[in-house]
């Protein structure tokens, strides 16, 4: 029946901004684009592939999607480093020996660091 992961599916409002966020602001590269309506992304270092879709003009999808959660190493650099390029970055919050927080992409979906 299942026989793995494809993709997290990040709903947008506007499509070039977006796209521009994840490939700038994240790295990650286009493996397909056809603006507006879908983009493709991969963002190997997480071993993650990423689409972007646009979302109806009154649609309640963006902000309330899944929240893909990333690796990291050192996630009080990563966030000062997300911050330093202007992105909107919460707090790490610990549950036992896990740390995590959360960060927003430019359509104000939540994505999430884990270290």
């Amino acid at each position: 029946m299942i026989t793995g992961f494809s993709h997290v599916m990040m709903w947008v409002n506007d499509f070039d901004r977006a796209l521009k966020w994840y490939t700038e602001t994240l790295g990650c590269e286009v493996l397909f684009a056809h603006a507006p309506h879908y983009a493709s992304l991969r963002l190997e270092a997480a071993g993650v592939n990423l689409a972007l879709h646009p979302s109806d003009a009154d649609g309640k999808d963006v902000g309330f999607g899944p929240m893909p959660y990333f690796k990291v190493d050192d996630i009080d650099a990563t966030l000062k480093a997300l911050a330093d390029k202007g992105v909107k970055v919460g707090k790490v919050q610990q549950e036992g020996p896990t740390r995590f927080a959360t960060f927003w992409d430019s359509e104000g979906n939540a994505l999430g660091l884990q270290q």
